[in-house]
């Protein structure tokens, strides 16, 4: 694998010289005449070394030279977070550890807005209603960041900030053709006239997998946002989103009547935000919102169920539905208070319903009601000198009530260098299904009347049960200390963002076996209990990260990403908690423009020893490399471009099991813009 690394590194940088003396280098850093503002680390618009918490940008240029298809792949750029993949093509996220399908630890916004799910956690991922051309930036705030935006901003938030329509092309057209049957279309236009200024966006995300898991999948989307100028000092802004189309899931078996066989699944997804903003000077702004959003599932696995005599075999299809919905209003004000003093504050109601017979043993609504009310502020008592904090309360009807507060020290001892200091408190709320499971299996009705005509007493149990919470459960709780250093090198054209953590978490949330009594359980004896949830977990996370950005010669970007993680976990599943997250990971990407308008972007990516929360093996360290080659040609009053994307380049590795090996992929990527 070293192999691999120096053959990477080697081919990169001597491209980079030998087309160094073609482009030439400008006197001036394309870059670094300022740091780059953020929006996430305390709902303030700050440059990243006056947050108060670390947070990676990745910004629209590198997204577009990555070739990324997916928005999950991006995060392997950032320090610390893992991604792979799940039965087929379902992405895992983690962070410092706790990879999972539904990473439960990370907030999920869009524009500042959940779409956490709150039946499942954590977002979904491969159904995202938003395009990857849409992007203007990924904000990842990397540590608990609850102060700002509650539970379940528990290791940290992902911002997913969209393009303002009056920075887009009047129209602009894309295709993927290549091999996994990808098959991808996407339309934009966007208009700005007069106060009015709108995009809109369609689309269809279509691939086949890997070949050793039913897991095709067919996404179409559509999405609009649109602002209007009321007056010189409000706007409204609305943002509209569906997506929908099939998923494949299931495991391809040599079992004649597996209970998880192949099986296509339907989905149906919408989110719409409305929000009226006043701003009333620098740094003085109000907003209020409304969001709701809804998602359905549809999928049934037709399955025959065999029982010893005389009760016979039973045609019993599985049914894997559920929906659920979210509604919330929020409002927030920012203020500054004389030249050294500025803050924000805001409050936030929001209700989640969630259905399924399947997964909660009853088809009435289960609700969850959530009460915040929020503010930080930043403080600079003397040049060079920050101070944050901030705290969230919250009031909901699943833990209670709870308030994570965060305080921050920046000081910039030297002009580009700054000295952070951070401790912050956290929670992550339990969802839905872990509070409320009660995934059962009820007997067919001609059984039951078997059953009873016999006398026998399994006519009044379930046929099977898997999972039923009988736990009232609390909080997961993390306390966090952060040391992280900031530093610019103009002259070296070199930022540098180092971080050094411990995070200390408990009551984390557990899966555990007890007895239960089914009707099968009197044939297997697997059938005898069931699995529920309890805060049984702890853990201490300590980890030393850092990322870089280097600009060698004008038109190349070179960016660095890599952590060092110490886990040490209690409980019965300390074992598999500490597997999660790998001690090392590296991530490399260069970004480099070449002669006659070519480009090329590349990445190297490692990740030490590890396996998924969900199960799996515990994998080697596995190394990919991703490649870009991109031309752009002046085409009428617009201009094309032609790219080949190839992932895994090198050859794949295992994903979720050692015998699930992923393959080198590649694609063409033709776009017109004008």
């Amino acid at each position: 694998m070293k192999t691999i690394a120096r053959e990477f590194v080697v081919v990169a940088l001597s491209l980079v010289c030998w087309t160094a003396d073609v482009i030439g280098r400008e006197d001036e850093p394309e870059y670094f005449s300022d740091m780059p503002v953020v929006l996430s680390a305390s709902r303030l618009t700050q440059t990243i070394d006056a947050a108060p918490a670390a947070v990676t940008v990745i910004d629209q240029r590198t997204i577009k030279a990555s070739g990324a298809r997916d928005l999950a792949s991006l995060f392997r750029l950032v320090p610390g977070m893992t991604v792979g993949l799940y039965n087929g093509r379902k992405a895992t996220l983690g962070f410092h550890g706790f990879s999972d399908p539904y990473f439960r630890q990370f907030q999920v916004l869009i524009d500042g807005v959940s779409i956490y799910s709150p039946m499942w956690g954590g977002g979904e991922w491969g159904e995202l209603p938003v395009a990857i051309e849409d992007i203007e930036r990924l904000e990842v705030v990397r540590g608990p960041n609850a102060a700002a935006f509650g539970a379940n901003a528990f290791l940290g938030v992902v911002n997913i900030i969209t393009r303002d329509p009056a920075t887009e092309s009047r129209f602009a057209a894309a295709t993927n053709i290549g091999e996994s049957g990808i098959r991808d279309v996407l339309v934009r236009m966007a208009v700005h006239e007069g106060d009015l200024r709108y995009r809109l966006t369609a689309g269809q995300r279509v691939d086949t997998g890997l070949d050793s898991y039913p897991d095709d999948r067919r996404s179409n989307f559509v999405n609009l946002r649109g602002h209007y100028r009321l007056t010189g000092e409000s706007e409204l802004r609305l943002q509209a989103y569906y997506a929908g189309g099939l998923t494949q899931d299931g495991n391809y078996s040599d079992k004649s009547n597996t209970t998880n066989g192949p099986r296509d699944g339907n989905y149906d997804l919408g989110m719409v935000q409305l929000r009226w903003t006043r701003v009333r000077g620098a740094d003085e702004e109000f907003w209020v919102q409304l969001f709701h959003s809804t998602r359905s599932h549809r999928e049934t696995l037709p399955w025959l169920m065999i029982l010893p005599r005389p009760f016979g075999t039973w045609r019993y299809p599985l049914s894997f539905d559920y929906t659920y919905q979210r509604t919330d209003i929020e409002l927030q004000d920012t203020l500054r208070f004389g030249d050294s003093a500025r803050g924000v504050w805001g409050a936030h109601l929001r209700e989640d319903q969630a259905r399924s017979s399947v997964f909660f043993g009853t088809s009435s609504a289960q609700h969850s009601t959530l009460y915040r009310l929020f503010g930080t502020m930043e403080w600079r008592p003397l040049p060079g000198w920050i101070v944050s904090g901030g705290a969230m309360w919250e009031d909901n009807n699943l833990s209670g009530r709870s308030i994570s507060p965060n305080l921050a020290l920046n000081r910039q001892f030297l002009p580009g260098h700054t000295l952070r200091l951070r401790w912050a408190e956290g929670r992550r709320t339990p969802m839905l299904y872990e509070e409320r499971a009660d995934r059962r299996y009820d007997q067919p009705e001609g059984l039951t009347a078997i059953l009873r005509s016999l006398g026998s007493p399994l006519a009044d149990l379930p046929m099977a049960q898997t999972t039923r919470s009988r736990d009232a459960l609390k909080d997961e709780v993390i306390h966090s200390r952060e040391i992280s250093y900031l530093g610019q090198f103009p002259d070296q054209r070199l930022e540098l963002d180092l971080h050094l953590i411990e995070h200390r978490l408990g009551r984390l949330i557990t899966l555990y076996s007890y007895p239960f009594e089914t009707a099968l359980g009197a044939f297997e004896s697997k059938y005898r209990s069931t699995l529920g949830f309890h805060n049984e977990g702890s853990a201490r996370i300590r980890a030393f990260s850092g990322g870089a950005r280097w600009q060698p010669v004008r038109g190349t970007d070179v960016q660095l990403a890599l952590a060092r993680t110490t886990m040490h976990a209690g409980g019965a599943d300390a074992a598999l908690v500490e597997q999660s997250g790998p001690r090392h990971t590296v991530g490399l990407f260069v970004r480099h423009d070449l002669p006659a308008d070519w480009q090329l972007g590349a990445g190297y990516y490692r990740v030490g020893a590890m396996r998924t929360q969900s199960g799996g093996d515990l994998l080697p360290a596995v190394e990919r490399v991703d490649v870009r080659l991109a031309k752009t040609i002046p085409l009428g009053s617009g201009k094309a471009e032609v790219a080949l994307v190839v992932q895994n380049a090198t050859g794949g590795g295992p994903l979720f099991e050692r015998n699930d090996v992923d393959r080198r992929t590649s694609w063409l990527n033709l776009r017109y813009v004008y």
